[in-house]
């Protein structure tokens, strides 16, 4: 070999030598990705994820509306780690962003797609219907900045805040929390083997993430590079005092997500039948737009994802739940359910008898949805109109109204505490009684509170009450004697019949102390001295015109006992 060769063949080495050097070190400096905490539990996997604990972290202290209240300490430790990062840039990125469309589904689908935290390579995307539309959703939210800019804002706020630290310090917490979640879910049949049965056909995987903040759920589907497709669903965990309250609140979000990539595709692939009947949307939007369904194709994947997820429940539970159910999802404004609930029941006829798939008959449904005639203005008003029960009223948005304190005495003490956690839990606004005469209200569900004749707003909006309450006993289906009682209690808001009104009264201020839980049921009566318990609770009989008490005594027991709470009921995106 000549010198001139060498010394090329020298030149040549030097000059790969930083590029093996460039890629040791990224190969050796690789950052460590964050476990998750998982099991199974049959075809399901159960996991909380770093990747969506990060996103509702960031959510949190950019005091997003994504995330929910929490009581657990969960939030507190958030908190408490990472004060000193609530200045960090990538808070004000998220803000910017979220402005402008990233919120709801679309993070969560987006963080999912990386291949864990620090967020590093994208594995996973979106494919078909959705591919199109979230990357128009994508490009608008880069409006408010950069995408690429914000994740390596999230990998620096990962590594400066020692977020795996944390994460590590929750591990016993979530753990726990997967393991009571797996445990429930143990109870009943496999829902996934009923979802896959019912539907006719499958998907490669189903993943339930508990995330503890997040706000309603999500149902997102995604791809990896071989083309496996993975369903999610992502929703909060709530373990109730009754297990049989976790359940079915589980069983519901569960049917609920995993139905929408099967229906969602499927509804997109047939919208044209349906696309023209849009003027059956103008009477609900008032209502679909509260709950984050802004126009008539979301509406529409809603009703046949409620009808699925209806009639799954009602397979795996007993017929008791069937009628509330339904109407449930009616009094939420989903008026045409009955109709696609029907179809659906000739559908599952038509497949014990012949085999067909979902997918194979999903013309016929949507034939059915397009054949609803227009509803006469008296049956709308019905239909639209609130109906209750008391969770509704207070749905986003939502007003509170307290009696204002330099008036009566003890609100500070004995109401005030309430209102600031209800604030926070339901991204709530409150006035007292005074300001809130003020305003106008006519867009708002309202929660008023206040010893009974105490709360100014109260007192002009609703003269006459379909109750009584009394220094000696408060009237409602039956009179129920006692001195220390309380009353909550939903009626239509006097100035937009489709809101609701929440009233939380009591015999005097003091027996106003303290929160109460309670279901999805019109009204309950409380003995708050010497432990809080229901009297009495139940649904109002007729609901047109002045709302009438049934009559029936359903009380006794503790403030967790009896219906579900339905915290899943809230918030819900349809993608």
């Amino acid at each position: 070999m000549t010198t001139v060769m060498l010394a090329l063949v020298i030149a040549y080495l030097l000059c790969l030598l930083p590029i093996s050097l460039c890629a040791l070190c990224s190969e050796t400096s690789a950052p460590n990705r964050i476990k998750p905490v998982s099991t199974r539990q049959g075809l399901l996997n159960i996991t909380i994820d770093p990747r969506l604990e990060l996103l509702a972290v960031l959510q949190h202290l950019c005091g997003s509306k994504m995330t929910s209240f929490d009581s657990e300490g969960y939030a507190e430790s958030i908190n408490a780690w990472f004060a000193d990062f609530k200045s960090h840039p990538v808070l004000s990125r998220l803000q910017s962003l979220e402005e402008h469309g990233f919120s709801y589904d679309l993070p969560v689908s987006c963080f999912l797609r990386f291949d864990g935290v620090p967020l590093g390579e994208q594995t996973r995307s979106w494919s078909g219907y959705a591919k199109e539309m979230d990357e128009a959703r994508m490009e608008e939210a880069a409006q408010g900045g950069s995408l690429e800019e914000f994740y390596a804002a999230v990998n620096d706020f990962v590594q400066i805040s020692d977020f795996g630290g944390w994460f590590e310090s929750q591990r016993p917490y979530l753990e726990k929390t997967v393991s009571v979640a797996a445990s429930l879910l143990a109870t009943k049949d496999d829902m996934i083997c009923l979802l896959i049965d019912w539907y006719g056909y499958s998907h490669d995987d189903y993943t339930f993430i508990i995330s503890l903040l997040v706000d309603g759920g999500y149902g997102p589907s995604l791809v990896d590079r071989q083309n496996k497709s993975t369903l999610y669903c992502v929703t909060s965990f709530d373990a109730s005092e009754n297990p049989a309250d976790t359940i079915l609140n589980l069983t519901d979000m569960i049917f609920h997500e995993f139905s929408h990539p099967y229906v969602n595709p499927l509804v997109d692939k047939y919208f044209d039948m349906i696309k023209d009947r849009s003027e059956l949307f103008e009477p609900i939007k008032n209502k679909m737009d509260r709950q984050a369904y802004p126009n008539w194709w979301i509406t529409v994947v809603e009703h046949f994802v409620r009808a699925s997820e209806a009639r799954l429940v009602q397979l795996l539970f007993s017929r008791e739940i069937r009628g509330s159910s339904i109407q449930w999802h009616i009094n939420e404004g989903f008026i045409y359910l009955d109709t696609i609930y029907n179809a659906v029941l000739e559908y599952e006829q038509a497949r014990r008898e012949t085999g067909i798939r979902y997918d194979e008959y999903f013309p016929r449904l949507m034939q059915r949805f397009a054949a609803v005639k227009e509803l006469s203005p008296e049956k709308l008003r019905d239909l639209i109109g609130f109906k209750g029960p008391i969770n509704t009223a207070r749905m986003y948005p939502v007003t509170l109204i307290y009696p204002d304190p330099k008036r009566v005495e003890g609100v500070n003490e004995f109401i005030i505490p309430t209102v600031n956690i209800l604030i926070e839990r339901l991204h709530a606004t409150a006035y007292t009684d005074t300001q809130a005469l003020e305003l106008d209200l006519n867009e708002q569900n309202i929660c008023a509170f206040g010893a009974w004749g105490s709360n100014l707003w109260l007192n002009k909006h609703l003269p006459k009450a379909p109750f009584q309450i009394l220094a000696d006993k408060i009237i409602a289906d039956k009179e129920y004697p006692g001195t220390n009682l309380r009353l909550a209690v939903c009626l239509p808001n006097p100035l937009n019949s489709e809101l609701g009104l929440a009233i939380y009264t009591a015999q005097s201020i003091t027996a106003m102390k303290g929160g109460i839980r309670h279901g999805p049921q019109d009204w309950y009566v409380y003995e708050t001295d010497p432990e809080p318990k229901i009297l009495g609770q139940g649904d109002f009989s007729c609901k047109r015109g002045e709302w009438i008490f049934d009559g029936r005594d359903e009380g006794g027991g503790s403030l967790t006992s009896g219906q579900p709470k339905p915290i899943w009921r809230v918030g819900r995106s349809p993608f």
